[in-house]
């Protein structure tokens, strides 16, 4: 038996995209800094420090010292000297008295001159602190006058270009559908 026999095909329609992306392209140039500057000043106004150094009491005590101090350090001494030689001759004299003692009492007097040594003090006193040394600082007096700067800035404008973007959109592919009819026979 001949039946007929109905067909169908269908074709799914597909669509294709193609993009191009947008381009934004930047260019910055650096700006133009400009800076000048004057030098800074100072001024130091200074009087002149003092060192001051007296060595005269160790120079005296070296016995080289100047003739004026040698003489009143001698003449000091005097007034002491004197009333030792006083009391030296009133001892040689009461000495002298005593004619009961055996021996030659000038003899015994001029051998104890001549050993004896002088009571005078010729030298100053030796001490290591004879030196005075005094200092003053100098005083300093600054003036300063500060550094002026200037700083200008100069901007540049970034360069900029854009490219747009693409976006096509086609059908690749139509629908369709198709049918058509056959004979179909069951026994075949």
């Amino acid at each position: 038996m001949n039946l007929l026999r109905l067909s169908i095909r269908q074709n799914f329609a597909s669509i294709g995209i193609e993009t191009n992306r947008a381009r934004l392209d930047i260019e910055s140039p650096p700006g133009d800094l400009e800076i000048q500057s004057s030098p800074s000043v100072m001024k130091a106004n200074t009087d002149k420090e003092k060192l001051t150094i007296d060595s005269s009491r160790a120079w005296m005590a070296l016995g080289k010292g100047y003739h004026m101090e040698w003489l009143r350090l001698i003449s000091s001494q005097m007034n002491q000297e004197l009333l030792l030689n006083v009391s030296r001759i009133v001892e040689e004299g009461n000495q002298l008295a005593k004619f009961a003692k055996q021996g030659s009492s000038i003899a015994d007097m001029v051998v104890k001159r001549t050993q004896e040594k002088s009571s005078i003090q010729c030298t100053g006193d030796a001490s290591c602190a004879n030196v005075d040394v005094q200092y003053t600082p100098a005083k300093v007096e600054l003036e300063w006058s500060p550094q002026k700067i200037d700083m200008t800035y100069t901007p540049q404008q970034p360069r900029t270009s854009y490219v747009d973007g693409k976006v096509d959109i086609y059908i690749k592919n139509k629908n369709s559908l198709t049918m058509w009819v056959s004979n179909y026979d069951t026994y075949a």
